[in-house]
């Protein structure tokens, strides 16, 4: 990473995401700062910048960055950044904004931090492209830390339903091919706990699911509003219905947890966790990660409910 400094993290940073399907193009709208830390304390100077990279590629050419703002911590502007990426490639990627103060003789003093992964992030869903406020987090030790940072737990209970005699249960629970999709999948989000909270301490929030079958057919719902609760306990029941076995082990369920706008500012996404693999929609596997496994043991289980505790990020 070369030659830098860190400051205490401290500030929010707003962007926008957006995908242009035409061209293939993300682009990045970076819009402002605030609360930043002083890059130098001592003189309470700051000149931030923004720093982008679609990881795993961390090459020079991967590299995005916008002008520097001179003497500010609370910083706009409105400037985009874009990456020529197909679409397939999305699931596979986690976008990293870094922000960073540009001392004298070049010398770099990292400000903080966000990672999202895009595997979970619905580019045609006109509400994901408005305009958030991010935390910065602190750099991580570890990469995997760096891409995935926890941002609390989610918990929920699956279970599998199909009508179905002794021998067809058994078959699904041997993973045999069932092709007929008039079964369901139904979820109940129970509740989370650890997110970023408000200033005051509570949230008004929600959840959303999306199931991405192997057709690339998204299936869509949302939860009610758990209001002025840090600790959400929704008990609201999700069904997807229309169904098979064979459909869901090529399928991915996301799981967005949100909290509520007031007077009109855009809904705050506090975190995302996911039941099966994060490029499952696109033909991928991955059967080694504890999503994949988690997803493995819901499918395995026909007609019997499994209590799981996702991590969100």
């Amino acid at each position: 990473m070369g030659n830098f400094d860190n400051a205490n993290v401290t500030g929010e940073i707003e962007f926008a995401l957006r995908y242009c399907f035409k061209t293939c193009s993300l682009e990045i709208c970076i819009k402002a700062c605030k609360n930043l830390a002083y890059g130098e304390e001592k003189k309470k100077k700051c000149n931030p910048y923004v720093k982008t990279y679609l990881l795993p590629d961390r090459s020079s050419q991967g590299k995005r960055k916008t002008g520097v703002q001179k003497n500010t911590v609370d910083p706009t502007f409105q400037e985009t950044l874009k990456y020529q990426v197909e679409p397939g490639q999305l699931g596979t990627r986690w976008l990293q904004v870094s922000v960073w103060h540009l001392g004298m003789l070049t010398r770099r003093v990292f400000l903080g931090e966000v990672t999202i992964p895009l595997a979970t992030w619905d580019f045609e869903d006109s509400t994901t492209q408005c305009f958030c406020w991010y935390p910065l987090r602190a750099k991580a030790e570890k990469l995997e830390d760096s891409i995935l940072p926890s941002n609390g737990e989610l918990a929920v209970r699956a279970k599998l339903v199909f009508p179905a005699g002794p021998r067809k249960l058994q078959e699904a629970q041997e993973g045999t091919d069932w092709p007929s999709p008039n079964g369901q999948l139904c979820l109940v989000v129970l509740g989370a706990k650890n997110l970023p909270v408000r200033s005051d301490g509570t949230l008004n929030s929600f959840v959303k699911g999306c199931l991405t079958l192997p057709d690339q057919h998204k299936l869509k719902l949302k939860s009610p509003v758990a209001k002025k609760q840090a600790c959400p306990q929704w008990k609201h029941s999700f069904v997807f219905n229309g169904v098979s076995p064979s459909q869901l082990r090529q399928s991915s369920l996301a799981l967005t947890v949100w909290d509520q706008a007031i007077f009109g500012v855009n809904d705050r996404l506090l975190g995302e966790a996911w039941l099966g693999s994060k490029e499952a929609g696109a033909g991928g596997e991955d059967s080694g990660s504890p999503s994949e496994r988690q997803w493995q043991k819901v499918l395995s289980s026909p007609n019997l409910w499994t209590d799981l505790t996702l991590i969100l990020h």
